[in-house]
């Protein structure tokens, strides 16, 4: 992912999403950007960042109900519609 200086809101975002990252990795959760294992601070900067693109976090519940997985997913954009979003 290409560098670029984050705003003081993206900072207050990424640091926040990073943190809360952290916390649900020490607990065995597993964390994905689009199917797959990266960084947690390249998966922060990529949902905090204005980009093309948007992600969605999908929580993934165990059978016992307890969280397992957390997975960022690009939100398909569709240029026509009047706030970009499909």
């Amino acid at each position: 992912m290409k560098k670029k200086k984050l705003t003081k809101e993206e900072r207050l975002r990424y640091d926040s999403l990073l943190k809360q990252m952290k916390y649900y990795e020490k607990r065995g959760v597993e964390i994905t950007l689009d199917g797959r294992e990266l960084p947690l601070e390249e998966i922060a900067a990529a949902c905090v960042i204005k980009e093309p693109q948007a992600y969605m976090g999908d929580y993934i519940w165990d059978e016992k109900g307890e969280l397992s997985e957390i997975r960022y997913d690009r939100i398909r954009r569709d240029p026509g519609s009047k706030d970009g979003r499909s």
